[in-house]
């Protein structure tokens, strides 16, 4: 069973909206834009205002991924500060926390619209909630691949997995994905860079891996 879609996460300043857009146009994509106060605009990974300000307006699916002081807040019950962008144009808001809180993350997600909250996972099996989206990553985008993947924990549950995927090991971790029977998606963010740049080459590779090459 192929995935219903890939996120690719960390699309940057030097990303090309127009190379995105036709990549977009050819396989179910989801891109994800990293959210961190310090981060952002100083780390390659973490956008600036100006490359935000495309994105937006891009009409593109996607993604928030909210990390360091913003994850924080949102976990201990507090208002962001500033937030950097109206998060009611992304279809999903996932948190990065060691030690997540669906509850936090759905109050979090009702002041911005009907964006589906996504919560990350280290267990060997996906938490029995269904209040959000599940994202199993041990990698925290340091591009460590895990030793085994958790079973689909069945029924209509859209789960995820991350953690190491890259073009070079993408045919033998899709060789594991591939027997779920359930709805799941794949999530890459160091496996998609070249010298800590967003690398679209890297997410081409990786969509004719695993849904064939496209004309």
């Amino acid at each position: 069973m192929k995935p219903e879609f890939i996120t690719f996460t960390g699309i940057d300043n030097w990303t090309e909206l127009y190379d995105i857009h036709a990549l977009s146009l050819k396989y179910p994509i989801e891109w994800g834009i990293l959210f961190s106060p310090k981060r952002q605009g100083s780390d390659p990974r973490y956008p600036d205002g100006d490359a935000l300000s495309r994105f937006m307006w891009s009409n593109l699916r996607l993604s928030a991924h909210l990390c360091g002081a913003y994850s924080d807040a949102i976990m201990e019950g507090r208002d962001l500060e500033k937030p950097p962008v109206d998060f009611f144009y992304f279809r999903r808001i996932q948190v990065n926390h060691a030690e997540p809180k669906p509850d936090r993350i759905i109050h979090f997600r009702n002041g911005w619209g009907k964006a589906r909250g996504i919560a990350q996972t280290r267990a060997n099996q996906f938490p029995a909630d269904t209040s959000v989206d599940w994202l199993f990553d041990r990698s925290g985008g340091r591009g460590e691949t895990p030793t085994a993947w958790p079973a689909h924990p069945g029924g209509d549950r859209l789960v995820g997995y991350a953690g190491g995927i890259s073009p070079e090991n993408i045919h033998g971790v899709m060789s594991v994905l591939e027997q779920t029977t359930g709805r799941y998606w794949i999530d890459m963010e160091s496996g998609v860079r070249t010298n800590d740049r967003f690398d679209i080459g890297k997410c081409r590779a990786v969509c004719e891996a695993v849904f064939g090459a496209s004309t």
